[in-house]
């Protein structure tokens, strides 16, 4: 990524100091400032770029990016070179601060719609981990070569009935049960997307720092004692890097 940008930014600033040389037609100011004016400013920040290192990568990438949206609203950008700089230096997140998928990824929260009291203890939550026992050692492994394995330690079964003397309030039982199950996988990464395919198919996670997540639509549910489902919510299941 950085190789192509350096690339890039060359070409940029042999362009910008090439046209220095050409006289300019027309007003071409822009919010006070010139076209001339604007593409001394992208030279210079281009420049400044191509000594970037890990500690000052955003900061100058930042400069950079506004110097050449500032030339493209001054001087146009009749070729769309100013837009294909822009477009390749991104959100200017720095590859090497960027967190690496592979390794050890911990199951740390069940994120529902709406917070649910499922201990019983007065206090509702709407991560559904901090109300019980199980799920406590969930976890996703990703190999370099894009295969990985997910593992399974426990699951739960959550059942309620209603108080007794209200029609919305309800107590729960959870039972945790124990088991060890493997799930074999491959992925691909593309961007923030995190693709996982298994047996049962494959899902699309979502990367954000060191949190991976996945929103299943009414992946929670109870069930009352004869079987029937009464209460559902979408959740969100999240990953933290170890």
């Amino acid at each position: 990524m950085k190789k192509l940008l350096t690339l890039l930014i060359c070409t940029v600033v042999f362009t910008f100091v090439s046209c220095e040389d050409e006289p300019l037609e027309g007003d071409f100011v822009t919010g006070g400032l010139t076209c001339e004016t604007a593409i001394a400013n992208t030279a210079q920040a281009a420049l400044n770029f191509l000594g970037v290192n890990d500690d000052n990568y955003t900061q100058l990438c930042i400069a950079y990016r506004n110097a050449l949206e500032a030339q493209l609203q001054a001087c146009g950008d009749e070729d769309g070179s100013l837009q294909t700089a822009i477009d390749a230096l991104g959100d200017c997140t720095n590859d090497a601060e960027a967190t690496e998928v592979e390794g050890t990824w911990l199951l740390t929260a069940w994120l529902g719609e709406e917070p649910i009291d499922l201990n019983n203890d007065g206090t509702s939550s709407a991560n559904f981990l901090d109300e019980m026992d199980c799920y406590n050692n969930e976890t996703i492994v990703f190999n370099n070569d894009g295969t990985g394995v997910a593992m399974s330690t426990s699951f739960a079964e959550i059942t309620f009935e209603i108080v007794v003397g209200t029609t919305d309030e309800y107590s729960y039982t959870i039972d945790c049960i124990d088991e060890v199950e493997n799930t074999n996988m491959t992925w691909i990464q593309s961007g923030n997307t995190i693709s996982i395919t298994d047996a049962f198919g494959t899902t699309d996670w979502t990367l954000s720092g060191n949190e991976l997540s996945i929103t299943i639509p009414e992946g929670f549910g109870t069930s009352n004692e004869d079987g029937t489902v009464i209460i559902t919510q979408d959740l969100t299941l999240v990953y933290t890097k170890q």
